[in-house]
């Protein structure tokens, strides 16, 4: 029976579905302007280099650039306006996350796939990045469409979906690096399946082969496009010193935490490998992802969501299972011991299935209700009534030029604490000569570059306001993050 054939025949299952879509476009698109939980000053560096790749600057060339490179592109083609770059990426995870239902219920039937899309419609981590231009939330979009695409290849065989499987792997990998893991999820359930002797050596290297020639192929195409050496230092090279810090480790236990059920596949490990390759695949490319996320120096909460199409299909099949399997005696004391604890323990899926969407979809609601005007869109209109059409600015927080049209001169456009060379007043003097600067945005990590006020002054520049006390200084449910005040303004004198 189709999907199409199985929601004719099942209208409750129409509207389960039907209401969790709207519910995800609810949580997604609701005053996008207004994103109430950001993640730092990051989105801000990359729709300003959206912003440069549109006006014909080429990336890692012209543009110092720490990332891969496909959705800089792909934003270009809105002209980096920062809502429509918001509403694409929204939409894009809604699309994503029907990929992930429809694989949930090749698995798990009905039931499975309408948990799993409840599950990413309200996961709070995937909402944060849908709900703003992120280059973590592209990703988690090509990869869910891998799984569709892989789990396709294992029900008919057809090796066009394993291509089809490594070329998403490859836009997904194109849009953020880390997305690459997906790839030895793929080899490593092909290494799995051979040594379990569920399919030949033979086949296998054929597909491993296969798989990964696919994947490298939209990487290879975008470095012989803007250039294999600059390319390779910019995503690669740039990430090797940034540092380790313990405390954000913590990002690992607030991804779980904030979506509950997401730790089930993993106690019940064993269970679910039994179950057929689907969804040992599915265990196969969470292994990787979450060691990675462990181990690797720095892991910040966007990171994670690489995990969310993986992890929410396995929820849902668990819980499919758990409701499928309640039809049991009612009488408990006549129940044998084995099966008494296999209720108890399908009692406590559903509990936590229950807790973690509660809890998600209760972060999500609160970032509506108390979302108020931005820092950023506030003194983003500031800026544009000290600025002209065409006028470059330098800013601590890139948002509040890209919000007002502005460019900043390539080598800061990146002020992120955490890069691969600092940023010294220096490399500030020298950009705000070259491009004769109008304005300057003292904010974040600005406040703390010593001599910038003196140099300004020296420059022709007078302050024109300090921090505004009414203008929330950040937003309402972020993670792991700072603030961006205090805030001063600095026009150059005409």
């Amino acid at each position: 029976m189709t999907l199409s054939d199985t929601l004719k025949a099942n209208r409750r299952t129409v509207a389960a579905v039907v209401a969790v879509v709207l519910l995800a476009l609810l949580l997604r698109l609701y005053s996008i302007d207004w994103s109430y939980s950001n993640n730092g000053i990051d989105e801000g560096i990359m729709v300003e280099r959206v912003l440069m790749v549109d006006a014909g600057y080429s990336l890692y060339s012209d543009i110092p650039c720490d990332q891969s490179p496909l959705s800089f592109y792909l934003g270009s083609l809105l002209w980096g306006d920062v809502v429509s770059l918001r509403v694409f990426t929204a939409l894009a995870s809604v699309l994503a996350m029907g990929a992930c239902m429809v694989v949930a219920r090749r698995i798990g039937g009905s039931s499975a796939m309408v948990a799993t899309g409840l599950l990413l419609a309200v996961d709070f981590a995937l909402l944060r990045e849908s709900r703003t231009f992120s280059l973590d939330g592209h990703a988690s979009f090509f990869l869910a469409f891998s799984l569709l695409a892989f789990s396709t290849y294992l029900a008919r065989g057809n090796r066009t979906y394993l291509v089809a499987t490594g070329l998403l792997i490859g836009l997904a990998a194109s849009s953020k690096l880390l997305a690459c893991l997906g790839l030895v999820g793929v080899l490593l359930f092909i290494v799995m399946e051979v040594r379990g002797r569920r399919t030949s050596l033979r086949d296998g290297i054929y597909d491993a082969l296969m798989v990964t020639a696919a994947s490298a192929a939209p990487i290879v195409l975008l470095m012989l496009a803007l250039g294999p050496s600059e390319m390779v230092d910019g995503i690669l090279l740039s990430q090797m010193n940034r540092g380790f810090d313990p405390f954000l480790k913590l990002s690992v236990a607030a991804y779980f935490g904030l979506c509950l059920a997401y730790a089930l596949p993993l106690v019940f490990f064993r269970r679910l490998w039994r179950l057929g390759p689907q969804t040992r695949f599915l265990l196969c490319g969470t292994v990787p992802i979450l060691a990675f996320m462990v181990l690797q120096s720095l892991v910040f909460l966007h990171h994670m969501v690489l995990l969310s199409p993986y992890l929410a299909i396995l929820s849902g099949v668990l819980l499919s299972t758990a409701i499928e399997r309640k039809m049991m005696p009612t009488d408990i004391d006549r129940m044998p011991t084995s099966m008494k604890r296999d209720r108890t323990i399908r009692r406590a899926v559903l509990a936590v299935f229950v807790a973690g969407v509660f809890v998600s979809s209760g972060l999500g609601v609160y970032g509506m209700i108390a979302q108020e005007e931005p820092a950023q869109v506030a003194y983003a209109r500031m800026l544009e009534t000290l600025t002209d059409e065409g006028d470059w600015v330098v800013s601590g927080d890139p948002m509040i030029a890209a919000m007002a049209g502005c460019l900043v001169p390539p080598d800061v456009i990146n002020v992120a604490y955490r890069q691969d060379s600092d940023l010294t007043l220096e490399r500030l003097e020298a950009a705000i000569s070259e491009y004769d600067v109008r304005a300057v945005v003292v904010c974040y990590q600005l406040n703390d570059i010593t001599g910038l006020a003196g140099f300004l002054s020296d420059a022709g520049f007078h302050r024109v306001m300090s921090e505004v006390h009414s203008v929330p200084d950040s937003a309402v449910l972020d993670l792991f993050q700072d603030g961006i005040g205090p805030v001063s303004f600095y026009v150059r004198n005409t």
